[in-house]
């Protein structure tokens, strides 16, 4: 049996389906309520440097992380971690297009829910 990747190695798709696959979904209602407020408080911290992209440490509300226990205080860590994967991602989107394309609110959702998810478990671990 022939790898299906191979299979369509070399084909080449026509540029109108390309450009309708390229189409944000029609069914495409924005933002949830409250992300976009969340959007605008996340991209003005990263602006002001209040939360550093790649130090997990800026993610925290020290307050709260300090009182965790070690095994907590990992399992923040390493949320955080994939929190500041997302927001990187937000943040070099948002400075291609200073708008709330679809990519940025798909990701807006998702750390929204991450973080909103975590904090049920261990409190305001987080600033954002």
């Amino acid at each position: 049996m022939q790898n299906i990747i191979q299979q369509y190695e070399g084909q080449i798709i026509d540029p109108k389906t390309q450009q309708k696959l390229n189409q944000p979904l029609a069914d495409d209602t924005g933002f949830n309520e409250g992300h976009e407020d969340f959007l605008k408080m996340l991209i003005k911290k990263l602006e002001s440097g209040e939360i550093n992209p790649y130090d997990i440490k800026t993610l925290h509300n020290k307050a709260v992380y300090e009182k965790l226990s070690d095994d907590a205080k990992e399992e923040t860590d390493l949320t955080a971690l994939n929190l500041m994967g997302i927001i990187r991602q937000i943040e070099n989107l948002w400075k291609i297009e200073h708008k709330a394309t679809f990519q940025i609110q798909n990701l807006v959702e998702t750390v929204f829910h991450m973080k909103s998810k975590f904090e049920q478990k261990h409190g305001d671990v987080y600033i954002i």
